[in-house]
């Protein structure tokens, strides 16, 4: 080790009344005070060595020993560490409550972060093996398409999640939550449009009698069985009730009156008035 130490001495006399008096001629015409020459100070520099300068080496610091390696793994211990460092005490003594209050939510939202990812990740997991196809064909789309709901006795149990159009028909493939959810081969399926804003919807009506299945539709004895709608097995479906159907109705119904004529039709509700008025007596007796 090696250091400097200075000692600073001074020769500046500590009293003035030991000055020497300085005698000036009244003769002269130039008055000047004439005084001593200020002493300077004198500087000493002691420069003192331990015994062992000579054996003793600079030691190289932490970040010339670690590896780049050693340094990157380092870095979550020094956050882990310096997470936990103001909850050593609870947040009492040297260190403020409020620290370790931070140290800790911080912990404890993380841990409860990670548990909930891991319980969503294991749901969808499970819930994704239970699910099953069915493939329902009809000769017209009416409004159907991918998101559009399926419902068994009007409880929603699946959705439509692909539509494969063809010349001859189109096929939605329905997707069904729960394999526990069976759907029997006898069922009435149609697409119906109900409500104000006519929402397009697959119903699903089981039909007496209601069949006992003993296995599953994702089991490979389902097949064979042939009592409910196995995985991506098709069955064919309906037209129930649809805004594009009722539009057409009417279209034909006027295009008859048209064809007829108005003052025809007139014409002949008169007549139909008055034969029913001429068979009342009939129908009274």
């Amino acid at each position: 080790m090696v250091g400097k130490l200075v000692v600073q001495v001074s020769t500046f006399p500590p009293m003035l009344s030991s000055l020497p008096l300085i005698n000036v001629s009244r003769g002269s015409s130039h008055f000047l005070p004439c005084l001593p020459a200020r002493q300077q100070k004198k500087l000493l520099g002691v420069r003192a060595m331990s015994a062992d300068t000579g054996h003793s080496q600079p030691q190289p610091s932490s970040s010339e020993k670690m590896n780049p390696i050693a340094a990157v793994l380092e870095v979550p211990r020094s956050v882990w560490r310096q997470t936990l460092k103001p909850l050593g005490d609870f947040g009492f003594g040297r260190r403020s409550i409020w620290e370790g209050g931070v140290g800790l939510f911080l912990v404890s939202g993380a841990v409860l972060v990670a548990l909930s990812l891991a319980w969503l990740r294991g749901f969808q997991l499970r819930s994704k093996f239970r699910k099953y196809l069915a493939v329902v064909e009809f000769s017209q789309a009416s409004g159907i398409c991918t998101g559009t709901r399926v419902r068994i006795r009007g409880v929603t149990v699946g959705e439509v999640i692909r539509v494969n159009p063809s010349l001859k028909s189109i096929e939605a493939v329905v997707e069904v939550e729960d394999d526990k959810i069976f759907i029997p081969r006898n069922s009435l399926i149609e697409v119906n449009q109900s409500g104000l804003l006519m929402e397009t919807m697959i119903d699903i009506t089981p039909r007496d009698p209601i069949p006992k299945p003993s296995v599953g539709p994702l089991d490979a004895e389902c097949y064979k069985e042939g009592l409910i709608v196995c995985d991506r097995q098709k069955i064919t479906g309906l037209q129930g009730v649809s805004l594009d159907a009722l539009v057409g109705i009417f279209t034909r119904i006027g295009r008859e009156v048209e064809e007829i004529g108005v003052a025809n039709s007139y014409a002949l509700a008169e007549r139909v008035a008055a034969v029913i008025e001429e068979a009342k007596p009939l129908l009274t007796k």
